[in-house]
């Protein structure tokens, strides 16, 4: 019996930097609700439907494992 491959979510965690304070979080990349910085207050991140509106900087995007 051939095993089929699962597909890999579309979904992952980024580490963003806020641009106004500085400070670093990590969200998810799908948010279902709009992300501030637990700093200063400022919005990094809103719902789109799907993938999310970052607003602040990438640092880090998770890199894609085999």
């Amino acid at each position: 019996m051939k095993l089929k491959e699962l597909p890999k979510p579309s979904s992952t965690y980024i580490r963003v930097k806020c641009r106004d304070c500085g400070a670093e979080a990590l969200i998810y990349s799908h948010v279902g609700s709009v992300i501030k910085c637990k700093v200063c207050g400022a919005v990094l991140a809103e719902p789109t439907g799907g993938k999310a509106r970052i607003l602040a900087e990438i640092v880090k995007e998770p890199s894609s494992a085999s």
